[in-house]
């Protein structure tokens, strides 16, 4: 236990202040993400939509994500990251409450569109606010904080409103819109809507490049496009399919989740760690796999204990492949360039909300079980085609591949706390 907190410790010690006020505040913005999860289960249950409707509902708010990822990066850029943040937050939360004020489809898509592209312009904003505090020596570490604080907190949301919607589904709209307003008051009071110097540009820096000219990256990202249609399965179908072939209760679905949070919480950084000398694109690869595996596991059991080996597999895939995505898409952006890099992976991401609810929704009106059964094909085929990346990549640059330790630090990055963290183990 000694040499675990110590890894933590090593890990985000000498992190500015800033950054750790930001990432308070994303927790408990986070804690109280209670409504997406639940989403298609109120949809269904209390609306009585079918269920390809309430997944088209969840694309919706993906399309706002899309939005809302492209508009925050320009507005972050126009009127300042912090203040962006700030204000995004404070509409945020009435948006959200105006969600169940809907009896129909149409008021109800327009509430998640504009709730969406609210909070989904956070994010960008947050990005830029986290690379204005760091320097390049501990820019890696500060977005990992980011990481480990937005899912801290959303181990929290769903487990509670899991408990919340078996009282009353009303509640969950109302603490999610509150949890809003309480980040946005902390970052007004900590920030003042102050504006974030630019950093000095030298003139070294060469003009941005479109991501669309690298073939490579361009692979890479419609690999993760399949991968993250059927992980956003997560949002959408996944909770129906635990009520309706597993029988569990809106609290037994928020455990589910919980399950998922926490492991990452606890083990992403030593995961990670373990598999520091494997190649990048490789393990992104695996990691997508057993993502795909772990929801096509779901129609081979119907015990709460199958359910929770099916969440641990699809976890494990998550933190091989997420955050490990992220990394490589910051590395592999020429100098200068990565703003425009990092900004397609994240539309990429959202495109995925969008898309992956609405034929998932559609294949489990048909048959529940199918949806699983081609996402352990789409996991497969994943798999291969970053396999496949992975040897052009080397062949390309005729040198050995970009390792997962690389990607995290920098080949040529000092990082301090790795001494402690080698001596605490």
């Amino acid at each position: 236990m000694q040499a675990f907190f110590a890894r933590y410790r090593a890990a985000y010690s000498g992190l500015p202040r800033d950054v750790w006020v930001m990432a308070i505040v994303l927790f408990v913005n986070r804690a109280g993400t209670m409504v997406l999860p639940f989403l298609t289960l109120y949809l269904t249950s209390k609306i009585q939509l079918t269920e390809a409707l309430a997944a088209r509902m969840v694309s919706v708010y993906g399309l706002g994500a899309v939005a809302g990822s492209y508009l925050g990066g320009r507005w972050a850029h126009r009127y300042g990251a912090v203040r962006v943040q700030t204000v995004c937050l404070l509409l945020s939360g009435p948006a959200c409450l105006l969600i169940p004020l809907g009896s129909t489809w149409p008021p109800i898509a327009l509430s998640l569109f504009t709730w969406s592209l609210f909070s989904s312009a956070v994010r960008p904003a947050n990005a830029a606010t986290i690379a204005k505090l760091t320097t390049p020596e501990n820019r890696m570490r500060a977005f990992a904080l980011q990481r480990l604080a937005a899912n801290f907190g959303f181990s929290f949301g769903p487990t509670f409103g899991g408990l919340l919607a078996t009282w009353k589904y009303g509640a969950l709209f109302v603490v999610d819109g509150a949890t809003s307003l309480a980040a946005f008051a902390a970052l007004a009071y900590y920030f003042r809507f102050q504006r974030l110097a630019d950093p000095e540009d030298d003139g070294s820096v060469p003009e941005p490049r479109s991501p669309l000219g690298d073939r490579q990256y361009v692979l890479f990202m419609l690999l993760v496009l399949a991968g993250s249609c059927v992980f956003f399965q997560f949002g959408s179908t996944y909770p129906l399919y635990l009520r309706d072939r597993y029988g569990m209760q809106e609290f037994q679905v928020g455990l589910m989740f919980g399950v998922n949070t926490m492991m990452v919480v606890a083990f992403e950084m030593l995961l990670v760690d373990a598999v520091k000398g494997l190649p990048l694109i490789r393990t992104v690869g695996w990691g997508t796999f057993l993502s795909c595996l772990g929801f096509g596991m779901l129609p081979w059991g119907s015990s709460a204990g199958f359910a929770v080996l099916a969440m641990v597999v699809m976890t494990i895939g998550e933190m091989l492949s997420a955050s490990l995505s992220a990394a490589y898409a910051s590395n592999r952006a020429p100098r200068g360039s990565e703003a425009r890099y990092l900004g397609a992976y994240t539309l990429v991401l959202s495109l995925a909300w969008m898309i992956g609810p609405t034929i998932g929704g559609a294949l489990y009106q048909r048959s529940p079980d199918l949806i699983w059964h081609l996402g352990t094909v789409v996991g497969i085929a994943a798999l291969a085609g970053f396999l496949v990346l992975s040897r052009r990549v080397e062949r390309a640059a005729d040198e050995p591949p970009l390792l997962v330790r690389e990607a995290l630090l920098g080949p040529d990055v000092a990082y301090p706390a790795a001494l402690e963290l080698e001596e605490a183990v």
